[in-house]
């Protein structure tokens, strides 16, 4: 029977990387953040929706504006416009 050896930081990375191919954002985020890359990690995880705790990780960074772009994305995700919602804000862009 064959140990489970511990993956050495590139064996990781290639996986993270495979993950992010995959579409698996959250899980590359989970081995981006163990091998210390904090910045790949919040990006894995605005790619996978995950926006909240990518904008704690993007504060962490000092990346003020990118923290914030997670959570407006959240909150419209929250709060999506009706289709008379965006009519009435196409309106207004454009009166006719």
């Amino acid at each position: 029977m064959v140990e489970n050896s511990p993956l050495s930081s590139s064996e990781l990375l290639a996986k993270a990387q495979r993950l992010e191919g995959k579409k698996l954002f959250v899980k590359a985020a989970e081995i981006y953040e163990k091998l210390g890359m904090k910045d790949k990690a919040a990006s894995a995880l605005e790619s996978g929706g995950a926006y909240e705790p990518a904008a704690l990780l993007f504060d962490s960074l000092g990346r003020k504006e990118d923290a914030a772009r997670c959570r407006k994305t959240l909150e419209a995700e929250k709060n999506p416009k009706t289709w008379d919602d965006l009519q009435t804000e196409f309106v207004s862009d454009y009166p006719g």
